[in-house]
């Protein structure tokens, strides 16, 4: 399969999850976001690293479709891994950086909530 072919699979299972969503079918549609970011990874693998631009597009898809499925630490890995390599162009280092910062800030929450509830049960 082509990198296209696991775009487009991405694709499918992006809208997929959407619409358990909207059904309120959470564990479901976090599942179809994973596969659909499991795709998407797939896709940057199989990606002629010169596409500036679709490499930027991919990139992005896939750090928000790991955070769509709260899997935030692949989220963060490839992430870092893409940055690393410095092949980003701007706007998707832009918007790779600003999902990190919403990845730090939701894994802080939830910290923060953990804590909030121990302390309410010990009360």
């Amino acid at each position: 399969m082509t990198w296209s072919d696991f775009h487009t699979k991405s694709e499918k299972l992006a809208s997929e999850a959407e619409a358990a969503l909207k059904d309120g079918e959470l564990v479901e549609a976090r599942r179809l976001y994973a596969d659909a970011a499991k795709a998407e990874v797939e896709a940057l693998k199989r990606l002629d690293k010169t596409k500036q631009r679709t490499l930027g597009i991919i990139t992005v898809s896939a750090v928000a479709l790991w955070y769509k499925a709260k899997q935030f630490a692949q989220a963060e890995q490839i992430a870092y891994q893409v940055l690393s390599e410095g092949s980003l162009p701007e706007f998707a280092v832009i918007q790779v950086k600003e999902l990190l910062q919403t990845i730090w800030n939701e894994v802080e929450r939830q910290r923060a909530d953990v804590k909030c509830k121990r302390t309410i049960y010990l009360s």
